[in-house]
């Protein structure tokens, strides 16, 4: 028997990327979409840091890890 392999493409949920200054300087970035809300990231140091910390929750949404 033949493995077939899935090459159909994934549906991914939709990403609204919020970015935001805090009056201390810091960066977040944020989704605003629906079924985020549960993720709500802390300010960061940098811009680059809260790019990291979007496209990790992008990558790996708070329902792959349960």
């Amino acid at each position: 028997m033949q493995a077939i392999a899935d090459t159909r493409p994934r549906r991914t949920a939709a990403h609204l990327r919020v970015e935001e200054r805090t009056p201390e300087g810091k960066t977040r970035i944020s989704c605003a979409a629906p079924g985020c809300a549960a993720w709500d990231p802390w300010p960061c140091e940098s811009r680059r840091e809260a790019q990291f910390w979007y496209d990790r929750h992008i990558s790996q949404p708070l329902t792959h890890h349960l």
